[in-house]
This record gives C-alpha cells, structure tokens and sequence, in this order.
C-alpha cells in the first residue's frame, strides 16, 4: 500500500502540520533559542554545577524561544502578552522536567560511558533540548498564539 490515498486522514492532517513553513520557522526559532539555552549553560555552570545550569539554561532558552516566536512565527493572536507568556510558560513548564531528566540520563547513563565529562555533559544536553520541539509547536500553535476567535 504505497498508494498515498491509502494514507489515513489523521496521519495525513498530523503531517500537514509539520510539513509548512511555520513548522520551518518554528525549528528555526527553536533553532537560536536552543542555541541561547546550550550556550548560557556554559557560562553558568562554574558558579552552579550542571544540573542547576540546565535549569538556568533552560529559562534562558524559554524567553529567547517565546519573543523570536511571538514576532516570526505566529501571527498575532490579540491576546494580551501575559496570557500568551503564561501559556507559553505551561508548555515548557510542563517540558521542563523531560529536558532535565533527559539531559541528566543521558550524560549518567548513555555518553559519559564513552565521552569526556564536557562533551558527554554537552552532547546530553543538546539531545535532551530536542526532546519537547514537536509537542510543544502544536501546543502553542492551537492555544498560546492562537489567534483570539479562532
């Protein structure tokens, strides 16, 4: 059955989601917020430790991550900023503990088996960034910027 009409509807309406290029600007968003998450982890992590700078780094990410998509990704939903801050906060709230636990099991348990500690820590932490971008596009896609009316 590789006849794309055998495709069924909700996988279909699942990949038109994905497949724009919102989608596009989304990761691109992602993309430097993810960039502001991994890189303050460095800065912060000689006065906190890893796991506190995971969390540093993550707040870091999170307001990088909602103005470069509040202004390039979504349009302008007509909410007011705070309820669209406080609903961009739920869903990384809610991806937060993913990030951390990720970036913590796969630096214990996968890399530093093989990787120096700095790279080990590096690499889990970039993999564990990536964990919540599918889920979280949709979230804020169809509540925290959908537009008012909608």
């Amino acid at each position: 059955m590789s006849d794309a009409s055998a495709t069924p509807t909700g996988l279909r309406r699942l990949a038109s989601l994905y497949f724009t290029g919102q989608f596009g600007k989304f990761l691109i968003a992602g993309g430097f917020a993810a960039i502001a998450n991994f890189a303050s982890r460095f800065a912060f992590e000689p006065f906190m430790g890893f796991w506190a700078a995971v969390a540093a780094a993550y707040v870091v990410g999170f307001l990088t991550a909602f103005f470069l998509n509040r202004v390039f990704v979504f349009p302008a939903s007509g909410k007011p900023l705070h309820q669209e801050m406080a609903w961009f906060f739920l869903f990384n709230a809610l991806a937060f503990p993913v990030v951390i636990l990720a970036a913590i099991g796969f630096d214990r348990y996968v890399f530093s088996h093989f990787l120096p500690e700095g790279l080990a820590r590096a690499v889990s932490h970039g993999c564990a960034i990536v964990l919540p971008v599918f889920v979280n596009f949709v979230a804020h896609k169809m509540v925290t910027f959908r537009g008012v009316g909608n």
